[in-house]
């Protein structure tokens, strides 16, 4: 189960790396994810694919997140 303030780990399709972030919203199925990197805050938003499985797209990359 998801939790605000939780760390988790983005991985990109794209580039196969992998960054970490912390939920900052639970709205339905949807968790939006702030990077812990970089200064800023990026905010990634995650809708659920399936259970356990989460996509979102930020600047052109595709990052998955599964629980």
């Amino acid at each position: 189960m998801l939790a605000l303030d939780q760390k988790v780990t983005l991985s990109c399709t794209d580039t196969g790396k992998d960054a970490a972030g912390t939920i900052v919203r639970i709205v339905g199925s949807r968790v939006d994810v702030m990077l812990d990197r970089g200064g800023g805050a990026i905010v990634i938003g995650m809708e659920m694919q399936k259970p356990g499985l989460y996509v979102g797209r930020r600047s052109g990359l595709e990052f998955t997140m599964r629980t």
